[in-house]
């Protein structure tokens, strides 16, 4: 069996798509299926009660009936065998010893079974021929000596009529009482957890605006308040650990912006001078570049330090990104540009996405053989941006480690670009994905749409 089917052949994903969505859903729906299960039970129990009663009360009706008129015609019965005109009920017939009808009748559809019992030595219990009809047969002993058989009929439709009003009626008080249950489980589980909603909502607020904001619900005197303890305590710990990074960040970039810039401003200067010794040229241009790319890399972290809840509040176009991108491509590559297909707008400013991109740019710039393409795909969701180039790939055993910070690949740099790509991404609401390798390195960019 394919591990994608249940036990009856339903493909797993159409059971997930026709499972509850919610907690609410599922509570609902757990609720009604007991309640289901347990009304279906109480009434096929009632209508099993009902049959048991009502063949039991058709029994004992034919019995008295029989026993009543066996009385009657042993004391009528002296000498011979007599039965009284004014005691004969109807359904009631006679047969003397030979199985010859004394008196009485009974309904034709039953005639034929009555005259089979019409010789009998035993009591006996049998149908008619549709079942419309139970016929009890006694044989008896006059005074006088002579025997017979009394055949009693009687009629089963109006105990059958009884069971199905009994039946339609627990059916409709069942249908009655699993709809109340799941009206009372939907208003009951609403009530109880639209605070939990709102709170959810709260916190998602807050974590984009203002992490200053608490729920404050006092002592915890039941479980929301206590989740709502939960949840301060969460955001103050949230809170102190983005002001603890935003402050180290901040430190850390002022620290090493000075030494830098005077780093950068000395090489430019000697290259400025002029430099005869071409290697010495080479390894100042490198400490210039180097230094370069080093500042924006520290103005990007700054930048995610100070706010990392820009995304839905500025918005962009890749229109806005894709020249500065193909820019930095340099060197004699030919670029690819396949992103005027989108027309959507990315829910997050240029200047990130241009660096959360930048970096996936520079590396295909670096390992492209002949070309880079670039290439937008606009979703109902968000705006999917590939960079490909036409290199080497990207060998199997470092893709998992692709993304780590401080780890590089190509033997220089500091290994911060993927990573700083992907945690930009990220604090965007995005992604930075691998794609498949078909000749080349292939880096998926999702970013949300406004």
């Amino acid at each position: 069996m394919d591990e994608d089917e249940d036990l009856d052949g339903l493909p797993a994903g159409r059971l997930r798509r026709l499972a509850p969505r919610s907690f609410r859903a599922s509570i609902v729906a757990s609720t009604v299926g007991l309640m289901t299960v347990a009304m279906v039970l109480v009434v096929l129990g009632i209508q099993v009660v009902l049959e048991y009663a009502a063949q039991r009360d058709i029994e004992q009706v034919l019995a008295d009936r029989s026993q009543a008129m066996v009385g009657v015609l042993q004391q009528a019965s002296t000498d011979r065998l007599t039965v009284p005109d004014e005691a004969l009920q109807p359904g009631m017939v006679v047969y003397d010893a030979s199985g010859a009808r004394v008196a009485g009748s009974v309904a034709s559809e039953v005639r034929a079974a009555a005259d089979r019992l019409a010789t009998t030595d035993e009591v006996r219990t049998v149908s008619g021929a549709e079942d419309d009809d139970r016929l009890l047969a006694t044989p008896f002993t006059t005074a006088g000596g002579d025997t017979g058989v009394l055949v009693v009929s009687q009629e089963t439709a109006p105990y059958e009529r009884s069971e199905l009003y009994a039946l339609l009626a627990a059916t409709v008080l069942g249908v009655l009482v699993v709809a109340a249950t799941a009206f009372m489980a939907l208003r009951v589980t609403t009530q109880a957890l639209r605070p939990v909603a709102v709170m959810a909502d709260r916190a998602a607020d807050w974590s984009e605006h203002d992490l200053s904001h608490r729920f404050a619900l006092g002592p915890p005197t039941n479980e929301l308040a206590a989740l709502g303890g939960t949840l301060d305590a969460l955001l103050d710990r949230v809170a102190s650990a983005i002001r603890s990074e935003q402050r180290l960040t901040s430190e850390l970039a002022h620290e090493l912006r000075t030494p830098l810039t005077g780093i950068q401003g000395t090489a430019d200067l000697a290259l400025l001078r002029g430099v005869s010794d071409p290697r010495v040229r080479d390894d100042l241009e490198q400490i210039s570049a180097s230094a370069r790319e080093m500042g924006a890399v520290i103005t990007t972290l700054l930048d995610l330090a100070r706010d990392g809840t820009t995304s839905g509040r500025e918005q962009c176009r890749l229109a806005d990104v894709v020249p500065t991108l193909v820019t930095a491509v340099g060197r004699d590559l030919a670029v690819v540009d396949r992103t005027s297909r989108s027309t959507a707008t990315v829910a997050a400013p240029a200047a990130l996405v241009t660096r959360a991109v930048s970096p996936l740019v520079d590396n295909a710039s670096r390992h492209a053989r002949s070309t880079v393409v670039l290439e937008a795909t606009d979703h109902p969701d968000h705006v999917e941006l590939v960079v490909r180039d036409d290199g080497d790939g990207v060998a199997p055993e470092v893709r998992d480690s692709l993304f780590e910070p401080g780890v590089s690949h190509d033997g220089g740099g500091a290994g911060l670009g993927l990573g700083i790509a992907r945690r930009i991404a990220r604090s965007l609401g995005g992604e930075v994905t691998l794609g498949p390798d078909p000749g080349g390195a292939v880096f998926v960019v999702r970013l949300p749409r406004r």
